[in-house]
This record gives structure tokens, sequence and C-alpha cells, in this order.
């Protein structure tokens, strides 16, 4: 036995593998609840008009100072399409991680695009549409609300990028992808229910990226010489 685990730790095995592959220790259970809450705020973002409760806690959130607004702005860029791209080139160039980057790119597309798909599905609209009440800091609100495609990037982002990060200090990817959805919610663009929707497919899509990246690396891995 200690012949054989002597050679496990001089060649990677499959436990070493398994052990170094896998970004995500829960991954099935951070996608069933992300699943679980796409699929209620989906329910929700087909009433008309929208949840009293819902409509409460946007006031509330909606209902900041000025300020904090104007805090959050360059935050919430990192919602936007440039995002995955811009973030990619770092990882390329810090983490020498190529691979990486290009999962990154390709899940930042996908989900842009299909958030689109997702918007005409729904034909939820904006805040303004529902709510005379309403602040919107960020120019006019036109188009579709829910999912949020900023909230989805930043998620999509933050879940991928885990992988580039250690264990103690993913905590910020987390509060960076929280921030931009509700700065969504503070320049009134977007409903709770939108932001929560974005968040949860956004999930969704970064576990399954991640699956592709850390196999494909396990592969590697495992690769003689």
């Amino acid at each position: 036995m200690t012949g054989e685990r002597a050679a496990e730790e001089e060649q990677p095995g499959v436990r070493d593998v398994a052990a170094a592959g896998r970004t995500l220790a829960h991954p099935w259970l951070v996608s069933i609840v992300a699943l679980l809450g796409f699929v209620a705020t989906t329910i929700a973002a087909r009433q008309r008009p929208p949840p009293a409760f819902e409509v409460e806690v946007n006031r509330t959130i909606n209902d900041v100072p000025a300020w904090i607004a104007d805090g959050l702005w360059p935050v919430m860029q990192l919602g936007t399409l440039w995002a995955p791209l811009v973030i990619a080139v770092i990882i390329g160039w810090w983490r020498r991680d190529r691979l990486l980057a290009v999962c990154l790119v390709i899940a930042g597309l996908f989900t842009w695009t299909t958030i689109r798909l997702l918007k005409e599905a729904v034909d939820r609209g904006r805040p303004s549409a529902y709510l005379d009440d309403v602040a919107v800091r960020d120019g006019v609100a036109k188009g579709l609300g829910f999912p949020s495609g900023h909230s989805a990037t930043a998620a999509v982002i933050a879940v991928v990028c885990m992988a580039a990060v250690a264990r103690p200090y993913r905590w910020v990817l987390v509060v960076v992808a929280a921030a931009v959805g509700i700065a969504r919610i503070v320049h009134g663009v977007h409903l709770p229910a939108d932001v929560i929707g974005g968040w949860s497919y956004g999930v969704i899509v970064g576990v399954a990226t991640l699956a592709v990246y850390d196999g494909i690396r396990a592969r590697r891995a495992r690769r003689p010489g």
C-alpha cells in the first residue's frame, strides 16, 4: 500500500486529478439552487402587474441617494458585453491560462446572446412600464427587462473566474456580481426578479462552463508525459 501511495504522489493519478480538477466543491447543488431561482423568478416575471412584494423591494433599493448610484456605476460596467473579453485577456496574461480565457469568452458571448431570447420569451417590460415613481438614473430604460443581461454576465464571470482565484478570496467575486445586479435596480432599469433571474441564469451557464474546463484540464493531466 505504501509503495502504491508513493507512486500516486509521483504521478498524477485519478484521485489527484479529481481533487485538483474540480473548481467547485458542489457544482450540482449550486446548479439546482440556481435553476430553482430562475424558475421562481420567471413565474414572478410573468405576472402583470409585478407582485406587490417585488414592487416594495424595488422602491426600497431604487430610493437611495444619488451618490450611491454614482458609486455603483463603474461596478455596473462589469456586466456589459465587453467585460468577459477584457477579463479573459487579463486571465490569459496573469494566469497564463488560455483555456480558461477562451471558456470565459465563449460563456460570456453565449450568455449575452441567449439572454435576448429569454427576454423575448418572457416579454416583461422595464420598471418604468409598471411604476410611475421609479427613478431611472441610467439614461432611458428601453427594451425588455427579464432576465437582466448585466446580472447574468456578472454572475457567469464570477463563477468562471473562481477557477483563477484562490478559495479564500472567491467571496470577492460574489460581492462584485451582487453589486452589479443591485446597481441595475438602483439605476431604475430592472426589477428585483429580473436581477435574481439574471444571476441564476449566469450561475447555471458558469457552472456548465467550469464543468467543461475542469474536464479538459483533467484529461490533460492524465496524459502521459
